[in-house]
C-alpha cells in the first residue's frame, strides 16, 4: 500500500496557469504556464497539454511510492454577478485537455471551488486592499505565500516596464509576485486541509 499523496495543483488560465506539484503538504515545485508565441485558445490548450505531459511524466517517474491526485480550480458559473458564456466554455475547454492529459497516466482530476481553498488554506476570501498596487482578490494569497517561506517560488523579475505591482528588492532589482503560481501553491495543498471538498472531474 502507498503511504504518500502528491498532488497537482494547477491554477488554470488562458493567460498564464500555474502549476504546482505537493507531496505530503510540503511544496516540491512551482511551475507558470505563459503560453509565448501562442496566437489563439488553441494554440494555448495545445502548449500547455505538452507542457502537463512533461510534469505528470516527472511525478509518475519521481515520486513512484505516492497515490496521485490533481486538483483545479472549479469553473465559476457567474463572475461579479454576470455570467459569461464565453468564460465558461473556455475555461471548461481548458479543463478538459488537463482531464484528458491526467487520465493518461491514471491520476484523478478534482476540482474545488476558489473561496473553499481560500479559506482553508490563506484564511479569507475577501479582498484586501494594499500599497503595493497588486490585485486586491489575490494579495491575501501572495502574503500568505511570502509569510510561509514560498516567496522564492512566486517571485517574478520579468516585468518589463510596468509600473503597476511592482516592488524592488534590497538590490534595486524590480519584481513583482505571480499570483498563479501562488494560487497553485495553495491549491496544491488544499487537500492536505481538513475535511477538503472536491469534486471529481471527468
Amino acid at each position: 500500500m502507498k503511504n504518500h499523496l502528491t498532488v497537482i495543483g494547477i491554477d488554470q488560465s488562458y493567460q498564464n496557469t500555474g502549476i504546482t506539484f505537493s507531496r505530503d503538504g510540503e511544496v516540491l515545485e512551482v511551475h507558470g504556464v505563459s503560453y509565448p508565441g501562442c496566437r489563439n485558445n488553441t494554440e494555448k490548450r495545445k502548449y500547455l497539454r505538452e507542457r502537463l505531459l512533461s510534469i505528470a511524466e516527472m511525478v509518475i517517474t519521481d515520486y513512484p511510492d505516492s497515490e496521485y491526485m490533481c486538483v483545479v480550480e472549479r469553473i465559476r458559473l457567474q463572475s461579479d454577478g454576470f455570467l459569461n458564456m464565453d468564460y465558461i466554455k473556455g475555461i471548461g475547454a481548458l479543463n478538459a485537455c488537463i482531464v484528458d492529459v491526467m487520465y493518461e497516466y491514471g491520476i484523478p482530476v478534482y476540482s474545488v471551488d476558489t473561496r473553499a481553498w481560500k479559506t482553508a488554506i490563506v484564511g479569507t476570501a475577501r479582498k484586501q486592499p494594499n500599497k503595493y498596487g497588486l490585485p486586491e482578490k489575490k494579495f491575501p494569497t501572495i502574503q500568505w505565500c511570502v509569510k510561509h517561506g514560498y516567496k522564492k517560488w512566486i517571485k517574478d523579475y520579468n516585468v518589463g516596464k510596468r509600473k503597476k505591482g511592482i516592488l524592488v528588492d534590497k538590490r534595486g532589482e524590480r519584481y513583482t509576485y505571480d499570483n498563479d503560481k501562488a494560487d497553485s501553491i495553495c491549491i496544491s495543498l488544499y487537500p492536505f486541509s481538513p475535511s477538503p471538498k472536491l469534486q471529481e472531474e471527468h
